[in-house]
């Protein structure tokens, strides 16, 4: 559970609210609604640590950050 909370906050920015509130729906929805899409049950939480991983390599800051030079 914790770690798909980190992903949640991850996904959506560190940093802003708004952006973990949204990361989160994003996270939570690709959770619940997995199996839907005919995700087994037991590995339900897999297929949001990919939405994570895609997300972040097409955009490291999340969905919300703003890119910033550190250093």
């Amino acid at each position: 559970m914790l770690l798909l909370v980190f992903a949640g906050v991850t996904l959506g920015g560190l940093g802003t609210i708004w952006g973990a509130l949204l990361g989160s729906l994003v996270i939570g929805l690709m959770v619940e609604l997995g199996p839907v899409f005919g995700v087994p049950a037991s590995i339900k939480e897999v297929g949001a640590l990919i939405v994570l991983i895609l997300i972040l390599l097409i955009r490291p800051q999340g969905l919300l950050g703003r890119a910033q030079r550190i250093g």
